[in-house]
């Protein structure tokens, strides 16, 4: 059996700067005005060009409608489908936020 090797100790753990703390306690007793709520899409770490999966079980009469605009329309299947749900989203997404 191979010996483990062990990772050495650190002598004494990382210090946090007194200016740190001082900074957190020149702040106490102060009032800081609430900050507005973040929504989850307004995060600075979602992008526009990142695209999910979503997997979406709908009935086949149903497949078939959307099968028969995409092949009669200028839409593919899923460009019409994020149209229609990009546009209810926004009238859902307003009706809660207000």
């Amino acid at each position: 059996m191979a010996d483990k090797k062990k990772t050495p100790l650190r002598s004494t753990p990382a210090r946090i700067k007194d200016t740190d703390l001082d900074k957190f306690a020149a702040g106490a007793g102060q009032f800081s005005p609430q900050k507005e709520e973040t929504y989850p899409w307004e995060e600075p770490h979602i992008r526009e060009d990142v695209k999910k999966n979503l997997p979406l079980r709908i009935p086949e009469p149903l497949y078939m409608k959307l099968k028969y605009i995409a092949d009669h329309t200028p839409y593919s299947m899923n460009s019409f489908i994020l149209e229609r749900l990009n546009e209810e989203i926004e009238q859902e997404i307003v009706r809660l936020t207000e």
